[in-house]
């Protein structure tokens, strides 16, 4: 599509259309642009989205995005580098990728484990993400078995035997609710030793991971599961593989963008 003489996507134009329109007052103050030339913008603008309706939810998912980062964005800066370069934690996909996926989520929660298609097939079908999984059991209830906990606990356990990849994707697609003794089956079925692996989720470190995790995707804002920060970008749900891929699309574009001013 071609508009003021460029050709460009949809969804940049989405983010144009935004900038246009939140700008279009201050802009005719400051560069005192007469009534004639206003008109002519906001024609085209009108034109555009009468021909281009879609374009009406693309801009208003860009409003979203910025919105989103407005009030997670500081948090998420001030903990990036521990969410994504922490060498303790483990890494799904390629460990040198060019973009890096973090994920919030809980072994329990429905949203999550029915999303796991979508995110396993982005990440195999790339082949340069970075994929993390963080910790962020949510789920368990006061005077319950906390399930959650223990998994995320088991997960990490897991890790230190040099199986968290396959623990992660059993216990994430196991059938029926997920107990403190299939957490154990799923181990022995993977061959990992179940006895270290039970010293290891009472070790210090692991436990601390866990609680470091939980804090600090509460202070980051998010209120459930699951959550991924993908670059400047953070997607607040199971919202499908085109959404997860349009954010890992933007990562690279930015980088791009940022390498190419350097």
């Amino acid at each position: 599509m071609t508009i003021f003489g460029t050709k460009i996507s949809h969804t940049l134009m989405a983010s144009t259309l935004i900038g246009t329109l939140f700008t279009l007052p201050a802009f005719a103050q400051d560069k005192e642009v007469e009534a004639e030339e206003r008109e002519k913008i906001e024609q085209v603008v009108q034109e555009y989205l009468l021909e281009n309706p879609e374009i009406i939810a693309l801009a208003f998912r860009e409003l979203q995005r910025r919105q989103t980062m407005a009030r997670m964005g500081p948090a998420i800066e001030m903990y990036r580098d521990y969410l994504e370069k922490d060498p303790a934690s483990p890494v799904i996909g390629n460990p040198n990728g060019d973009v890096t996926m973090v994920e919030f989520f809980d072994y329990r929660c429905g949203f999550c484990r029915r999303h796991f298609p979508e995110v396993m097939k982005l990440v195999r079908e790339d082949g340069n993400i970075r994929y993390i999984p963080r910790q962020f059991p949510i789920l368990d209830r006061q005077g319950e078995t906390p399930v959650s906990y223990l998994a995320s606990r088991a997960a990490l356990a897991a890790h230190k035997q040099g199986k968290f990849e396959e623990f992660h994707i059993a216990a994430m697609t196991s059938k029926g609710s997920l107990t403190e003794d299939q957490l154990y089956q799923i181990a022995g079925s993977l061959g990992l030793n179940v006895g270290q692996l039970k010293a290891d989720m009472n070790d210090r470190l692991v436990i601390k991971s866990v609680q470091n995790t939980l804090a600090i995707g509460k202070d980051i804002g998010f209120e459930g599961t699951p959550g991924y920060i993908i670059g400047e970008d953070v997607v607040t749900g199971a919202e499908g593989y085109g959404r997860l891929l349009q954010a890992v699309t933007r990562a690279r574009r930015e980088a791009d963008a940022v390498s190419a001013g350097e």
